[in-house]
C-alpha cells in the first residue's frame, strides 16, 4: 500500500540497501540492516500481543526507525512514550492508549517496570522471516498516536494517519528541496513530531542518512555535524542558544552544514544572526503543530523573511479568523486555521475536545494568534490561550517575547501576566542574558519602549540564570508560573 510508512521505508530500503540509513553511537547502520532487523522484530510483535496499539520506549538512535517500522509492518500503531514521563503519567499513556505491549530500547529497560506492560526489546536477537508479510493498514488508516507533554494536565493522545504523515513528509521535502545527498543531524526526541518528522521520516523515505544524537549537548551537535558531514539540522529555538552560548570549538569543519531550522518557539533576530556569523550557516524558522504533523510553514535560505516561519507548504490550506469566527483579509491579525491532508483526525478517547478544535468541515483551530502577508509568508504574532489582558487590553507574550529575543543581551525571555493592583493583570518578563552580556531592567524597558506600545511593555523584569525547559526543549512556562506562584 502506498500511503504505508513502513511500505514507503520499505521501498527506499530496497532501492538503497548499502547505503548509511542511520548513524548514531553504536555505528552506521545501512537500510538494508535497519529493514531485516524490522522485518524480523515485527514477527515478535505479532506473537507478543494481539492489542492494536503497542509503546514504543528508545533514544534517538537506531533502535527508534527499527521499532517503529516493526510496528508498522506488525500492523500495530505505535505509541511513542515520552521517556521524561513520570511513573504516574506513564501509567496513565498505558491504560489510554490500550497496550499491553511495550517495544524499548534496553537503555530503557529501567523504565519499563513503571508502565504496567510486557516488553519486547529491540536488540534482542530475532529469527528473519520465512515471508515478509506486507501490512494491511494505510491510508487514513491510524499511523501513530502522539502525547502532548502534559504540560496543562494529563497528556492527551494525538492521532495522525498514515497520510497525515506521508502528505507532510512529502510536501516538506518538495519545499526544502531535499535530495538523497543530504545528510540530517537529528538531535531531537522521537516521541515528539517535531523529531519523529523532520529528523527520522523525511530522511528515511527520502533515501537520505540521518546522524542521531541521543543526548543533546552543544559539543556532541557540533561533533556529529563536523565527522558525518551533515547538511541540515531541526531543533527547538533553544537547543540553538545554547549551542550558541558554548561557541565554536577551534578546528572544528562545519562546511557541510548548508542550514539549520529551528522551531517550536520564537526564534528572534539575533540568535539567527549569531548564528550564521558563529558556524557559517543560515538559521531559519519554521512553524508546526502536533496536529499537522507537525510542518505548515518554513523559511529557505532564499527565501528567508525575518520574523516570519516562512512560506507556508503547498498542500496547507490556511485562513485566518476573528473571534466571530470569521475569515479576515490579507495581512490582518487573528486566530489561524488550517486545513489539509496534515491535519489530524482528532484526539484519542477525547470526542469533546476533538469537536471543540477541529469544525465539522475539517479546519483545525490551532489557537495561535497570526497574520498571512500578501506573498503567503506566516507570522506568528501570539497565543490566544495565553493572552494577558491588562486594563482590558489584550497583550499577547509572544509578541514582547519576539522584541525582548531582538535584544543582542538577551539569550532568552518568557513573559507571563501577573497581578496589577490597577490594571487586573500586567506583563512580567523573565530573562537570561547571554554570556557576558549586561543588560539592566531599564535598559530593556527603554528597548521594549521603541517596539511596543506603551501597555504592553512589562512592568517588570526578573533575571534568571536559566528559564526551565521541557523535553523538547522549549520554555516551560507552566513550570515558570508554579516557581513563580503564580496560576
Amino acid at each position: 500500500m502506498a500511503m504505508n510508512l513502513a511500505t514507503q521505508f520499505a521501498a527506499t530500503a530496497r532501492r538503497l540497501p548499502d547505503k548509511v540509513a542511520v548513524a548514531d553511537d553504536a555505528g552506521e547502520h545501512t537500510y538494508r540492516a535497519l529493514l531485516a532487523a524490522a522485518e524480523a522484530l515485527a514477527g515478535r510483535i505479532r506473537s507478543a500481543t494481539e492489542r492494536q496499539t503497542v509503546g514504543l520506549l528508545a533514544p534517538t538512535c537506531a533502535a527508534f526507525p527499527v521499532g517503529y517500522f516493526a510496528t508498522l509492518l506488525a500492523d500495530k500503531v505505535p505509541v511513542p512514550l515520552n521517556f521524561l514521563f513520570d511513573a504516574k503519567t506513564l501509567a496513565f499513556v498505558a491504560a489510554d492508549a490500550a497496550f499491553d505491549t511495550v517495544v524499548a530500547a534496553r537503555a530503557f529497560a529501567n523504565l519499563v517496570p513503571m508502565i504496567g506492560a510486557k516488553a519486547v526489546f529491540v536488540e534482542d536477537p530475532a529469527e528473519p522471516p520465512a515471508e515478509a508479510r506486507l501490512p494491511r493498514r494505510g491510508g487514513d488508516d491510524v499511523a501513530t498516536i502522539l502525547y502532548t507533554s502534559g504540560t496543562t494536565g494529563l497528556p492527551k493522545g494525538v492521532i495522525l494517519t498514515h497520510r497525515n504523515f506521508a502528505r507532510n513528509v512529502e510536501s516538506s521535502t518538495e519545499h526544502i528541496g531535499i535530495t538523497e545527498e543530504d545528510v540530517f543531524l537529528g538531535v531531537l526526541p522521537f516521541f515528539h513530531s517535531f523529531g519523529i518528522t523532520t529528523s527520522m521520516l523525511i530522511p528515511l523515505l527520502a533515501g537520505c542518512s540521518a546522524a542521531l544524537v541521543a543526548r543533546f549537548s552543544p559539543h556532541k551537535m557540533l561533533e556529529a555535524v563536523a565527522r558525518h558531514r551533515a547538511t541540515i539540522c531541526f531543533a527547538v529555538g533553544s537547543m540553538f542558544r545554547v549551542v550558541l552560548r558554548a561557541g565554536r570549538p577551534p578546528g572544528l569543519d562545519l562546511s557541510s552544514l548548508k542550514f539549520a531550522v529551528a522551531g517550536g518557539e520564537a526564534l528572534g533576530a539575533p540568535t539567527a544572526a549569531a548564528f550564521e556569523a558563529t558556524f557559517g550557516a543560515p538559521l531559519l524558522e519554521g512553524y508546526g503543530l502536533t496536529e499537522t504533523s507537525p510542518v505548515l510553514a518554513v523559511n529557505l535560505p532564499n527565501r528567508n523573511r525575518q520574523g516570519s516561519v516562512g512560506p507556508m507548504l503547498n498542500w496547507v490550506q490556511a485562513r485566518v479568523v476573528d473571534d466571530a469566527d470569521q475569515p479576515l483579509p490579507t495581512g490582518a491579525e487573528g486566530e489561524l486555521w488550517v486545513r489539509g491532508d496534515c491535519v489530524t483526525p482528532g484526539y484519542h478517547n477525547r470526542p469533546e475536545e476533538t469537536a471543540a478544535a477541529i469544525t465539522p468541515d475539517g479546519w483545525l483551530r490551532t489557537g495561535d494568534i497570526a497574520r498571512i502577508d500578501a506573498d503567503g509568508y506566516l507570522w506568528i504574532t501570539g497565543r490566544k490561550k495565553d493572552l494577558i489582558i491588562s486594563a482590558g487590553e489584550n497583550i499577547s507574550p509572544n509578541e514582547i517575547e519576539s522584541v525582548l529575543h531582538d535584544h543582542p543581551a538577551v539569550l532568552e525571555a518568557a513573559v507571563l501576566g501577573v497581578p496589577d493592583p490597577t490594571r487586573g493583570e500586567a506583563p512580567k518578563a523573565f530573562v537570561t542574558l547571554r554570556e557576558g552580556a549586561t543588560a539592566s531592567a531599564d535598559d530593556l524597558a527603554a528597548f521594549c519602549r521603541t517596539r511596543l506600545p506603551r501597555f504592553k511593555v512589562p512592568t517588570a523584569f526578573e533575571f534568571l540564570p536559566q528559564l526551565p525547559h521541557s523535553a523538547t526543549g522549549k520554555v516551560h512556562k507552566l513550570a515558570l508560573k508554579k516557581t513563580q506562584g503564580l496560576r
